[in-house]
């Protein structure tokens, strides 16, 4: 007999199907996805001043054919046009340039303002570059030619602008307009200043240099792709040859990049290269300067990602110290909170040592002083550290797993503070002297809000609020949260969405929205943007429903060390227990059971209907993996080990060793030109089943990436939406 219960249910927004003002309106494809009628709006490339006395943010007024930078002013809430897009017109351009993006200063005199970009992978762009300075109101590009560059950014000083132009660092002088060279060798196989593919994808990093504080030197990542192997696919299928596109990729267990680091003194033009030690098949995932001109922070990962090291260089000899390590049996994440503290020369650094992730100091020879914050719960990131109040400002779910909070505590590890008071999730960007921040919260049935608020937490004013009315005008259901017991007693967070007019006498198919990947978090107390299209399949009569399987997130190292070595075990097996369940309660059609994701919701789909076919009748696996051996080094290893040593548990992963327990009910759907999980992964699946004979749908999107973003313009939602929403009525 199985022994599923649930243990609590949080009902997010009171729905009472039984009382009604009238009938509503019900969601079609294009209230969602063409009326704009949903649109959640933002602060578009929100900055905080240097000075912290207002920030700035990217908008046109009506009438206006040019975005300007307008500068909202924290004290009064005057808000004003600081930078008159139509103003910025280049000496050898007669229409003025459009805005894109834009950074300040450290003084806050002048602008490196981004246009005419032109996407590269789903992250990198190259695109023309200008530095605008305020008070002269001169305007003078970063690279005179009309090349495109990446990565500008001025020096401390503000006195020169480094860039990257075909894998090779420059350097600006800006009085003059010299250009000098900092490194020669870039070419198709070594990288100079930037990364290659799979470091941009897998440690979420694009900018390869570092300007030294006292602008004397620049630090930089060298990478050698010469052995990384080729991956190639069809690009554009509309010339008559058609077009191939081709990057190196190097798939798990393969060769990686060799990675150098070079520190560049712009004195005597030298590059001193860093000693990493004798092991050469490692990851540098994040370099950093210390307050100390002299001495760059060097972090280094083992090939296997369970030892993570942070390493102290003198800049002037190349010698490299490390101070502290980070090892697991596991994984170790890297992670972007480490702050150098710049009155009492000692760090910040987040570590999962005790079992959770929480904040620790320590002095400038990695000893630790103390542990800051503790318990079972777990902090996001740290938000920043005013030294003046000695307070660290952090987010974290320590109310609950499926919320995220903003605290702050004091240096000493004592007064921890709950900033922010609504359930939901919040985010926070403070100012630079952390007198107020920029609030963003939503929760299930809140949409993303904005508002000004102290330190403290005190509401300032409201600055985006996101009232969407057409809201009112449908039949929403909003998800309620629960949590769900498996038959060996581990309790997982879940969430449900029933239909509008919910009727407990009835009997309803069941459509599973899964992902299941190891430190994710798909149940969350936020608002969603696939929220809409479910309910839009609710209102014909069905339940959504999600799971965070054991292998998530936010529940602490052990619990997310499950997905270690096999990460489809636990994934698929806690879903087919909550299929069990839901089977057995009175208003779900048991015969009705279908599960979708995308990427590795799509993975998981694909285990879902082969694995555990027994429990599930339809499923649409969108831009999924099937096999890890397939995908790339940096995330598979990190969870699955090499295959050369764990081969059993890669065969266990894999879609392709269940095939011949696939039934039907299947729809595969791909990008052909994702650079990300390769069309390769659903093709193999494809011919499996091919020569099995096996009955499974298929649809491929040209031109379209991992996101379903493109080169070529065209927006496939509609679609695709519609193709999904059409499979799920006939299928489930």
């Amino acid at each position: 007999m199985l022994n599923y219960r649930i243990l609590v249910t949080v009902v997010v927004l009171s729905f009472v199907s039984l009382i009604w003002a009238g009938e509503k309106e019900k969601l079609t494809l294009e209230d969602i996805f063409q009326s704009g009628k949903f649109m959640t709006k933002g602060l578009n490339n929100a900055q905080w001043l240097p000075d912290s006395k207002g920030y700035t943010f990217l908008d046109k007024t009506e009438g206006d054919s040019h975005q300007s930078i307008y500068l909202h002013q924290l004290k009064s809430g005057k808000v004003s046009r600081l930078v008159n897009g139509a103003d910025l017109k280049p000496i050898s351009d007669t229409e003025p340039l459009r805005i894109e993006d834009y950074s300040w200063s450290k003084s806050g005199k002048k602008l490196v303002i981004k246009t005419d970009g032109q996407r590269v992978w789903r992250r990198v762009s190259l695109a023309k570059y200008f530095i605008y300075d305020l008070g002269k109101k001169d305007l003078q590009p970063v690279h005179s030619d009309e090349e495109r560059i990446s990565h500008p950014k001025l020096s401390a000083d503000e006195s020169m602008v480094g860039y990257v132009l075909n894998n090779n660092v420059y350097i600006k002088n800006l009085s003059n307009g010299s250009v000098s060279t900092v490194t020669r060798d870039g070419n198709e196989n070594i990288i100079n200043g930037q990364f290659d593919w799979v470091y941009e994808e897998e440690f979420g990093i694009l900018d390869g240099w570092r300007w030294s504080p006292d602008s004397k030197k620049i630090a930089f990542w060298r990478f050698d792709q010469s052995d990384v192997r080729e991956f190639t696919w069809m690009d554009d299928y509309f010339p008559e040859y058609g077009v191939t596109s081709t990057i190196k990729y190097p798939k798990a267990g393969e060769k990686n990049s060799t990675v150098k680091i070079g520190i560049y003194h712009l004195p005597s033009q030298k590059t001193v290269w860093v000693d990493l030690g004798d092991e050469k098949d490692i990851y540098i995932p994040r370099i950093q300067w210390t307050n100390d001109p002299n001495i760059l922070s060097v972090q280094r990962l083992n090939r296997l990602q369970n030892k993570l090291e942070l390493m102290l260089v003198n800049a002037q000899a190349g010698s490299s110290r490390t101070i502290l390590a980070e090892v697991n049996p596991a994984w170790v994440d890297v992670e972007d909170d480490l702050t150098f503290l710049k009155k009492t020369d000692q760090f910040i650094w987040t570590s999962e040592r005790d079992g959770f992730k929480h904040i620790y100091l320590f002095d400038p020879n990695g000893n630790l002083l103390r542990q800051l914050t503790q318990g079972p719960w777990e902090v996001g990131s740290v938000l920043g550290v005013d030294e003046k109040n000695k307070k660290v400002f952090f987010n974290a779910n320590r109310e609950h797993v499926t919320q995220s909070h903003i605290y702050s505590i004091g240096l000493d590890g004592k007064n921890l503070q709950k900033i922010t008071r609504e359930e939901g999730s919040h985010r926070a960007d403070f100012s630079p002297d952390f007198e107020a921040f920029i609030h963003i919260y939503s929760n299930l049935n809140t949409p993303p809000q904005y508002a000004l608020a102290s330190s403290k937490g005190k509401r300032i004013r409201s600055l985006v609020e996101n009232k969407i009315e057409a809201l009112e005008e449908y039949d929403i259901s909003y998800p309620e949260l629960l949590t769900f017991e498996t038959e060996d007693g581990v309790t997982l967070q879940a969430s449900m969405i029933k239909p509008p007019h919910f009727d407990p006498d009835k009997k309803y198919p069941v459509f599973i929205y899964g992902y299941g990947g190891p430190g994710s978090q798909m149940v969350r107390n936020g608002w969603s943007r696939n929220m809409l299209w479910h309910n839009l399949i609710a209102q014909n009569d069905y339940i959504i429903f999600s799971l965070d399987n054991r292998g998530t997130g936010g529940r602490g190292k052990e619990f997310k060390n499950l997905a270690y070595g096999d990460i489809g075990k636990y994934a698929v097996a806690d879903h087919i227990e909550v299929a069990k369940y839901l089977a057995s309660l009175p208003y779900v059609d048991k015969e009705r059971l279908g599960i979708w994701g995308w990427s590795g919701g799509g993975y998981l789909t694909m285990l879902a209907l082969t694995k555990g076919s027994d429990y599930f009748k339809a499923g649409i696996a969108v831009a999924s993996v099937s096999d890890f051996r397939l995908y790339d080094t940096i995330w598979s290893e990190r969870y699955m080990g090499l295959p050369q040593t764990n081969a059993a548990g890669y065969d266990s992963a894999s879609v392709l060793s269940y095939i011949d327990r696939y039934k039907g009910g299947l729809l595969i759907i791909h990008g052909m030109s994702d650079d990300n999980v390769h069309a390769q992964n659903s093709m193999q699946v494809i011919q499996k089943f091919q020569e099995m004979n096996k009955p499974f749908e298929l649809m491929l999107y040209p031109g379209k990436d991992h996101s379903m973003r493109g080169r070529r313009p065209g927006n496939v939602n509609l679609h695709l939406y519609g193709l999904m929403t059409k499979f799920i009525l006939e299928n489930l």
